[in-house]
């Protein structure tokens, strides 16, 4: 079976940015808190991902998938959590301006 169309154009840019992210990780540029991280990570594994449908590679297939459902759910978690972290600040100040001084 004949490759998808730049299979190969998407596995290499696709590789450039799980090593780039990994790379910045252990410089301390990026944290795995990141949103740039976790997206390089989305956009290498799914990358990846394209390349193993043809010829179809199950065990790269299956890898990428995971990869990216973790990359996604840390995402999800970043960006919920600053969402709380400023809902809780904004209730926080409320609290304050609502209690009487003497």
């Amino acid at each position: 079976m004949e490759p998808l169309i730049f299979s190969h154009e998407i596995g290499i840019i696709a590789g450039i940015f799980l090593v780039v992210a990994y790379g910045l990780m252990n410089f301390g540029v990026l944290t795995t808190n990141s949103p740039m991280y976790q997206a390089l990570n989305v956009l290498g594994a799914l990358g990846f991902a394209y390349t193993a449908v043809s010829p179809f590679n199950p065990g790269l297939l299956l890898t990428e998938i995971v990869w990216v459902v973790v990359a996604v759910g840390f995402l999800w978690k970043i960006f919920t959590r600053k969402k709380k972290v400023s809902n809780d600040v904004a209730d926080a100040e409320t609290v304050l301006v609502s209690v009487p001084t003497r």
